[in-house]
C-alpha cells in the first residue's frame, strides 16, 4: 500500500481556511519516491477527509469504495438495474413520474386561474391568503 501523500501541508490546518473547501490529492508517493500511484478520491462525508488508500490500476476509487466493481455484466443484470435506478431516497421512475405529472397538472390550473406557482412556495402564497 502506497504511504505518504505528495502534499506537504496534508493535515495541517491553516488559520482563517475555509472550512467548506476540500482540497484532493491525485497521487501517493512511497518508497522514497520511487512508486507513484493514483489516490482514492472518495470522501467521508463525516470528516470530509479524501481516502487515504491507494486507487486501483485504471480506476478512481480503491477497493473499498469500489474501485473493483464491473458493475453488471449479463443484459438481465443491466435491465434489473436500470429498472431499480433511484436518484436519491425510496423513490422509484415510476414515483417521480406520477410527481412530474401532477406537478403539470397543478401549473395549468395555477395558470388557468391567473394564479403564480412555484412549487416551493406554498406556504408564503398560503399565508398572503388570509
Amino acid at each position: 500500500m502506497c504511504g505518504k501523500s505528495n502534499d506537504s501541508n496534508s493535515g495541517s490546518v491553516e488559520k482563517g481556511r475555509d472550512i467548506n473547501t476540500v482540497s484532493m490529492e491525485l497521487t501517493l508517493t512511497t518508497a522514497g519516491g520511487r512508486i507513484v500511484c493514483r489516490r482514492c478520491d472518495a470522501m467521508s462525508k463525516r470528516t470530509k477527509l479524501q481516502c487515504g488508500g491507494p486507487a486501483t490500476q485504471g480506476k478512481t476509487k480503491c477497493k473499498f469504495h469500489g474501485g473493483l466493481s464491473t458493475g453488471p455484466v449479463t443484459e438481465l443484470g443491466r435491465q434489473i438495474c436500470a429498472a431499480a435506478k433511484t436518484v436519491h431516497g425510496k423513490d422509484t421512475r415510476a414515483d417521480r413520474q406520477v410527481h412530474s405529472l401532477a406537478m403539470k397538472r397543478l401549473r395549468l390550473y395555477a395558470q388557468i386561474l391567473g394564479v403564480p406557482f412555484r412549487a416551493d412556495a406554498g406556504y408564503k402564497r398560503l399565508k398572503c391568503l388570509r
